[in-house]
């Protein structure tokens, strides 16, 4: 059971979010910048939450009950995810190599971090629950949860194990910029954000690359064994 949780906590801290990282210096940056940033994350926390339950006990159910008929139905998902994540690798490749990548969110974006504390918790919840759908590693994660049969607790704290993993880079930004100085915080929001703008997306190229090489070879392998 530890170990399931671990895997998870990893599985979170692997699911880099650009977007979420993007947005945090503009909310510290404004009025009342700590409950603004939580209103933001704590939408991004309940929706991460929510769409885990929902694969965990609502659609993964579904699936898994279909699997058991159709035995290449997940494994070919795994496959599926696979050549996904190894495609988004070859292309953050392809635009770090061209220097086209960049974490600076777009004027759109901006705008609508300016509106208020209960837009910004429903815009990280929506932000949050369309990149879960298009995250096939979440998605085959929380299916496998409830695939384990775990009782409903347990399945509730392996979700928020995940969800606040997922969320720890978007927190230390705001953790640093709390602990610095008051005449430092500008500096130190300026020197956390560029070093994870450094770092995020190769660290997304590293993770897509060995995610979507163990989810290929494991689905590969499954289909195999079952056909």
């Amino acid at each position: 059971m530890i170990g399931l949780f671990i895997s998870l906590a990893l599985l979170g801290l692997a699911a880099i979010d650009p977007i979420g990282i993007a947005a945090m210096p503009i909310l510290l940056l404004q009025k009342k910048p700590f409950s603004r940033s939580f209103s933001f994350l704590g939408g991004s926390f309940l929706s991460l939450v929510l769409m885990g339950l929902l694969f965990a006990h609502g659609s993964g159910a579904i699936i898994l009950r279909f699997d058991n008929a159709n035995s290449w139905l997940v494994p070919s998902l795994e496959v599926l995810a696979g050549v996904v994540l190894l495609g988004i690798a070859t292309v953050l490749l392809w635009r770090i190599k061209n220097r086209a990548l960049s974490l600076k969110p777009s004027a759109t974006m901006t705008n609508r971090l300016r509106l208020n504390s209960w837009y910004l918790f429903g815009f990280g919840a929506a932000l949050v629950a369309i990149q879960s759908v298009i995250d096939v590693v979440f998605v085959i994660a929380m299916i496998r949860i409830g695939d384990l049969q775990l009782s409903a607790i347990t399945v509730l704290a392996a979700v928020i194990t995940y969800s606040i993993a997922a969320l720890v880079l978007q927190v230390a930004v705001v953790a640093a910029f709390r602990l610095a100085p008051e005449k430092q915080k500008r500096h130190k929001l300026d020197k956390v954000h560029s070093l994870l703008s450094r770092y995020a997306n190769e660290a997304l190229v590293i993770v897509s690359l060995g995610l979507g090489c163990g989810l290929l070879i494991n689905g590969t392998l499954t289909l195999i064994y079952r056909l």
